[in-house]
């Protein structure tokens, strides 16, 4: 996936409900978060400056998109 700068995403916080397995912890009914794509990395374009919608704590988000589950619900403008 590719972020461009002005994209809305969102992105899975947390898990309301978490189910142990022999192999590992799945999460399951995720609790999102919703923020405007600010930068994008020269040195890794896989990381990106978020300003964050809902977020309690503060408005701005380092997201990286290997890590985190981020989703583009829409496109931001064309340089």
């Amino acid at each position: 996936m590719d972020l461009r700068c002005g994209d809305l995403i969102r992105w899975v916080f947390d898990y309301n409900i978490y189910a142990a397995y022999d192999d590992g912890v799945v999460g399951y009914d995720p609790t999102y978060r919703h923020g405007i794509v600010v930068e994008i990395s020269n040195v890794d374009p896989t990381t990106a400056a978020v300003f964050c919608f809902d977020c309690p704590d503060g408005n701005w988000r380092i997201l990286n998109l290997i890590i985190d589950e981020i989703e583009v619900l829409s496109r931001g403008y064309d340089e």
